[in-house]
């Protein structure tokens, strides 16, 4: 498996030939953090794609729908063989939430991932 690199804005990486692809466990975090960034109904050539954050953040939201969702994407991902943990860390202050995972994929096991959303 081969993606294109992303900055840390998020956006694709250019001008550094090969170095600008990620490959085997890397692209699979790449595509897992992607896809948890991603809303559902979104994207117009699969509107599956994505996770429904609208609908899990509707009062009253709960964060075991939540879990749900987020363990769903993952294990749907290319490459993602099983979900360990899945753990969500709130902060009321900020607004934001950060997702904490451990999967094991296809080239190595016991990957490890937090991201905030």
């Amino acid at each position: 498996m081969r993606v294109r690199r992303l900055d840390t804005k998020g956006d694709w990486t250019f001008g550094q030939s090969r170095a600008n692809y990620a490959t085997e466990s890397e692209a699979i975090a790449q595509n897992v953090i992607t896809r948890l960034r991603s809303f559902q109904g979104d994207w117009f050539l699969n509107l599956d794609h994505g996770l429904p954050w609208f609908q899990n953040l509707e009062k009253p939201a709960s964060q075991t729908r939540l879990k749900q969702s987020i363990k769903k994407s993952v294990i749907e991902t290319a490459g993602v063989t099983v979900v360990t943990s899945t753990e969500l860390l709130f902060d009321e202050d900020t607004r934001k939430v950060t997702v904490y995972i451990t999967y094991d994929d296809i080239y190595t096991q016991n990957n490890q991932l937090s991201s905030p959303l």
